[in-house]
């Protein structure tokens, strides 16, 4: 009831600001001119002072599968619904921008979730003081890329201090806190936050760099300060350590990072592209304390000025489990709001049967931040999926 509330009386004052601007010339100068002036461009409701911007989206997938590895025929049906929507209205003061901001998700259980919702002030050099509801301000993901369309995902991660290569670190970061982002040179920002304060709590200090091409971040985690009644004597708390460095250049870009903790556990990768004018490469290479590795690399060229063909290849070995794949395929701009792909690979993972598989998609994106999509994958060893999806952003 307080979202609808909400809705209701941002249209109530956008139709008000509309008839005032009709009606009085002066006043839709000065409307313009908040937004404009705040770098604030989208769907606005501007006064005099404040611009209030709202952004949203909506995201429905449908999904038929069987990934039994041949145990069961019965397909799973899968209906996703999410949407988010967020309100964030910023003033302008003699000091520096006063903002509030508030955003709502639903996670397909049809319950309504805030996901954000902070006061910030922010001086005119971007340092900025931060506190509520809010996601963290430490970018501890090191890697998050997927090599091949393999809908096993053998070979899809995302790695930071909460997701990690056959490592688990401690430090929850996010949720209720107190940030501060100080920018103090060029390129230069001191992070220093206590995040987690509804739970265990966090308290975290880093220093990230992005000028000239080099963009780097480093910074420690003091996880669990209020696991017992003395926090500071606290034999739970965890210390998480994480870092990264990315290069960009004319044709190449490098990037390394790591996660670790005090009990000596750590992840780390590395890897680079190059780009050329007909062709690419990129690869990468995962690691931990476990001896568990990964190693993945894919290049592509130019057939047409309309068709690009890609090979690929990656092979893991992740809690003495090894392994293996190989691809190819065909990306094709079929028109101009029409892409389309289509893959043929192979992979042979320890302890189960090796498999060849078949993938493919097609993508309508008119413009106007919609797309929709339809995909599909199936495999020797009698797994498949169909996925539909439809999307729009504001």
């Amino acid at each position: 009831m307080k979202l609808k509330s909400l809705l209701l009386g941002s249209a109530a004052v956008l139709a008000l600001s509309t008839g005032a601007q009709a009606a009085d010339p002066v006043v839709e100068f000065v409307s313009l001119g908040v937004c404009d002036a705040l770098g604030m461009s989208g769907l606005t409701i501007e006064s005099d002072d404040t611009c209030l911007l709202i952004s949203g989206g909506v995201q429905y997938d449908y999904t038929v599968e069987n990934f039994s590895f041949g145990a069961s025929d019965v397909a799973d049906t899968e209906s996703d619904l999410n949407w988010d929507l967020a309100f964030e209205a910023q003033t302008q003061t003699d000091d520096g921008v006063a903002v509030a901001y508030i955003s709502f998700d639903e996670d397909g259980t049809d319950d309504i979730n805030v996901n954000e919702a902070y006061a910030q002030f922010i001086l005119s050099n971007g340092t900025a003081l931060s506190a509520g509801l809010r996601d963290s301000i430490f970018d501890t993901e090191i890697f998050d890329d997927t090599y091949g369309n393999d809908k096993h995902d053998w070979f899809d991660f995302e790695i930071d201090n909460e997701e990690a290569f056959g490592e688990e670190f401690a430090a929850t970061t996010g949720g209720h806190g107190i940030q501060l982002e100080a920018v103090v040179a060029d390129g230069f920002t001191v992070l220093a936050s206590l995040e987690d304060l509804e739970g265990d709590g966090t308290a975290g200090l880093g220093v990230a760099y992005d000028a000239s091409g080099i963009s780097a971040e480093a910074g420690v985690l003091f996880g669990n300060l209020y696991s017992n009644a003395d926090p500071l004597g606290s034999t739970d708390q965890q210390v998480n350590y994480y870092g990264k460095v990315s290069a960009e250049f004319d044709n190449f870009a490098a990037r390394a990072g790591f996660i670790a903790d005090d009990d000596g556990n750590w992840v780390a990768n590395v890897g680079a592209d190059a780009t050329f004018d007909m062709f690419s490469l990129k690869a990468d290479a995962l690691f931990n304390d476990d001896e568990d590795f990964a190693i993945m690399g894919e290049g592509s060229f130019d057939a047409t000025e309309t068709v690009a063909v890609y090979l690929g290849a990656g092979y893991e070995e992740l809690a003495s489990v090894e392994i293996f794949t190989v691809y190819g395929g065909v990306d094709v701009d079929v028109t101009e709001t029409i892409t389309a792909f289509a893959e043929l690979g192979y992979t042979d993972p320890e302890g189960l049967d090796d498999y060849v598989y078949g993938a493919g998609g097609v993508t309508y994106a008119p413009g106007g931040n919609f797309e929709t999509s339809l995909e599909g994958f199936v495999a020797s060893n009698e797994n498949y999926q169909v996925v539909f999806s439809m999307e729009k952003t504001f």
